[in-house]
């Protein structure tokens, strides 16, 4: 196991970095196909860091409000850093999680329209909420030495397998149009 996450490795390779909430300082769109029915944007999600944020609507039965979230981080590298090295730690912090259960854990290749990317689902027991599915997709975008780092994250108290399903979609279909 690694002895830091993803965030960590990206501000040692990095010579600065900054997570970016407003999308007209990206290079294209992050792209993020979320069925709107029964979900709402949630407009602080700038405040929390988040390029967008969107809440299932509220449940009478849940005391959890499933969430899906994109943070966009760019950073700037020396010429010769490899940034794919960056996601040799995407499944640190989840891992930590109490009572994780890992149940995906997949890294791809550099492609011609990214730099690498990792998918990782899993189950962990929150002390407050309980049970709780989440599913992470990290991609890197680099041009030239400007690095976007696009985190999507999705998370659901359901156990249904339809509303899993859709969530994993969901948080897959994360991309940066150019």
């Amino acid at each position: 196991m690694s002895e830091f996450g993803i965030y960590e490795r990206v501000r040692l390779m990095s010579v600065s970095m900054a997570r970016v909430v407003d999308p007209r300082t990206i290079p294209g769109r992050i792209r993020l196909d979320l069925d709107l029915l029964g979900w709402h944007e949630d407009g602080d999600h700038r405040e929390s860091g988040y390029l967008r944020l969107a809440l299932a609507d509220p449940s009478t039965t849940q005391a959890f409000r499933d969430n899906v979230f994109v943070a966009v981080t760019r950073f700037v590298v020396d010429c010769g850093i490899d940034v794919n090295d960056c996601l040799d730690e995407a499944f640190h912090e989840a891992r930590l999680l109490p009572g994780w259960t890992e149940q995906q854990a997949d890294r791809y290749p550099i492609s011609g329209l990214n730099d690498g990317s990792t998918i990782q689902a899993g189950s962990f027991v929150d002390d407050n909420v309980g049970w709780l599915f989440t599913v992470t997709k990290y991609v890197l975008y680099q041009r030239s030495n400007v690095v976007y780092l696009v985190q999507c994250t999705g998370t659901t108290a359901s156990e249904q397998a339809a509303e899993l399903s859709s969530l994993i979609r969901t948080v897959k279909s994360a991309h940066l149009e150019d």
